[in-house]
């Protein structure tokens, strides 16, 4: 087993939500990542060092907010930690494009046993102190990885576990289906992974349970999905962001397609 210490930047304008980064290296020079599961693809911005590799194709995308096509660009390593690529080809951000930031995605992430320990602040990498047989984990194309949560009356929602979201959101559909579990709070300023900024209703979400444990309410936005739904063989109900995954520990082991979670 290997760590990967996790950084967790809390957003001064937003309380409970939060950025969770990973440090690593581009060709043994140091960058910061978004530790995002719900990237399909690692993803960097333009600097002086990422700029002189060619272009090799383009990778369109739809995140939550907006489109998105960027440069794919093949560079001669990638090491997170114990997790070594080499070579790796990963989209790299057109320069108009503000906000970007650099991402950590699936495609080096569902190689590797995972365990997201929020409590202690750390990622284990090949964890076996764990021996448990979890509940499926599925991974759509993309390598999105989704687990369901449920509510009261039979209630199952479609949710993609995606560690790089500040905070959960919830499709304008299914809150407006099951209202009574969502009380409206004060409005967020929401960022996708282009970098688009929008303001959003939040609410407090309550009686949900994920894996069998019941979670505390806390905290979603309120986004309409249908566009990022658009070409999604299993649509989201819910993204789970911060707000809900620091609440637990959870083994993911995408190669096994299984998921647990090992502390609430």
């Amino acid at each position: 087993m290997l760590t990967v210490p996790l950084v967790v930047t809390p957003d001064a304008d937003d309380p409970g939500c939060a950025d969770v980064t990973v440090d690593g290296f581009i060709g043994g020079r140091p960058y910061r990542f978004i530790l995002d599961t719900g990237a399909a693809r690692t993803q960097v911005v333009p600097d002086e060092f990422t700029s002189g590799f060619p272009a090799v194709g383009e990778s369109s995308s739809q995140a939550v907010f907006a489109a998105a096509s960027d440069h794919l660009i093949d560079i001669p390593e990638l090491t997170v930690g114990p997790i070594t690529r080499s070579p790796m080809r990963i989209t790299r951000t057109h320069p108009c494009q503000p906000g970007a930031r650099n991402l950590l995605g699936m495609d080096l992430l569902k190689e590797h046993r995972c365990h997201f320990s929020f409590e202690r602040q750390c990622l284990e990498i090949g964890l076996d102190k764990y021996v448990v047989h979890g509940a499926p984990l599925h991974l759509d194309t993309k390598g999105h990885p989704y687990v369901d949560a449920h509510f009261p009356l039979g209630v199952v929602a479609h949710t993609v576990w995606d560690s790089g979201a500040g905070i959960t959101i919830v499709d304008q559909k299914f809150l407006a289906k099951h209202s009574r579990h969502f009380r409206e709070v004060e409005p967020s300023m929401g960022t996708d992974g282009t970098g688009t900024k929008v303001q959003t209703p939040t609410f407090l979400m309550s009686d949900v349970s994920i894996g069998g444990i019941q979670f505390a309410p806390h905290r979603v936005a309120c986004i309409d999905l249908a566009r990022a739904n658009e070409n999604l063989a299993l649509p989201m109900d819910l993204i789970l962001g911060y707000t809900t995954l620091s609440q637990a520990d959870w083994l993911m082991d995408f190669p096994r397609r299984e998921w647990a979670i090992t502390r609430c």
